[in-house]
């Protein structure tokens, strides 16, 4: 699967590094709901996004119990970057 864009949850499987080409995978302002990290592997798993600037929006380590991990409300973001995901996918909830 790639990163699909076509909805409401975008849902985001392949990380390409912050400054890398096309790392911006969203390059306008967007207000995102939350963020959440499912189905990933192992508790050692992380996700990092970044705005387009490189500021951090959302950086998670998996839990014991492989549960889903959630953000708190995030707000308004400018440009979209998935710099880090060691497995699973990355729920992004636009408002």
């Amino acid at each position: 699967m790639a990163n699909d864009f076509s909805a409401r949850q975008w849902h985001l499987d392949t990380p390409l590094a912050y400054g890398s080409p096309g790392s911006v995978l969203f390059k306008s302002n967007v207000k995102i709901e939350h963020i959440e990290f499912s189905a990933y592997a192992a508790q050692g798993n992380r996700a990092i996004l970044k705005d387009q600037n490189g500021k951090i929006i959302f950086s998670v380590t998996g839990a014991a119990d492989l549960q889903e991990v959630r953000s708190a409300k995030v707000g308004w973001v400018n440009g979209l970057c998935l710099d880090t995901l060691d497995a699973g996918i990355v729920t992004v909830y636009i408002a």
